[in-house]
């Protein structure tokens, strides 16, 4: 029987302090790096890296996280290599749900390095509730930064899209982000990948930040 989603996200909210607290020391030169929503990472396992797209950074209190998508440690890896900046960090929770079309999410420990708040140059001015009203893109490592519209819900906290080119490997985790009369972006989401109907539709679909990571009572997450 598959637990219920409220019990799995209590129980690795509760876990997420003594993970954190195993997390190898940060080298004392890791403040000089930088992470931003956008940059290739790789999460690396005993049998090999995983290449995915960093879709959301921050800081809470003097630790900086990541965001991307969980089945980017679907290799059991816990090391991640910013290729963009040089930083390094730990993977401090994995949420991977087997059926796709649930959770999908993984929160990253970078330690002291430093959360730049920009995607294609634009400010980010936080997270935010998807708005079907507004284009929305996603900005990832291999089809680059592509927009369609939002279509709605499609089960969950995940969200479908048309209008763009189809993702690749190393597109998840991606930002997904719509842009603001002020010249900003806020970011509404975490790229996945496709989803393809009986009929042979097919869509883009994302899970929702807001959504999917308040429920893991983050301190600071949307600082």
């Amino acid at each position: 029987m598959r637990p219920t989603r409220a019990a799995t996200l209590t129980a690795l909210a509760g876990a997420l302090i003594p993970i954190t607290s195993l997390l190898a020391p940060v080298p004392s030169h890791a403040g000089a790096y930088t992470v931003a929503a956008g940059d290739e990472i790789a999460v690396h396992s005993n049998t090999g890296s995983t290449t995915c797209t960093l879709g959301y950074t921050y800081t809470a209190g003097a630790t900086t996280y990541g965001v991307t998508a969980g089945h980017c440690t679907r290799g059991g890896g816990s090391a991640v290599s910013d290729y963009d900046s040089g930083a390094t960090g730990a993977v401090a929770v994995a949420v991977n749900d087997p059926d796709p079309l649930f959770d999908d999410f993984a929160l990253i420990n970078f330690g002291t390095s430093r959360s730049v708040s920009t995607i294609n140059g634009m400010p980010v001015s936080g997270m935010g509730v998807p708005d079907p009203a507004i284009t929305v893109c996603r900005s990832g490592i291999r089809t680059k930064t592509v927009c369609g519209q939002l279509d709605g819900r499609l089960l969950g906290y995940q969200y479908n899209v048309s209008g763009m080119p189809e993702s690749i490997p190393g597109d998840s985790g991606a930002p997904v982000w719509q842009p603001a009369s002020d010249g900003t972006a806020t970011i509404v989401g975490i790229w996945l990948g496709e989803h393809h109907t009986h009929s042979g539709t097919r869509t883009g679909r994302f899970t929702s930040l807001t959504e999917s990571l308040t429920d893991l009572v983050v301190a600071g997450l949307q600082s």
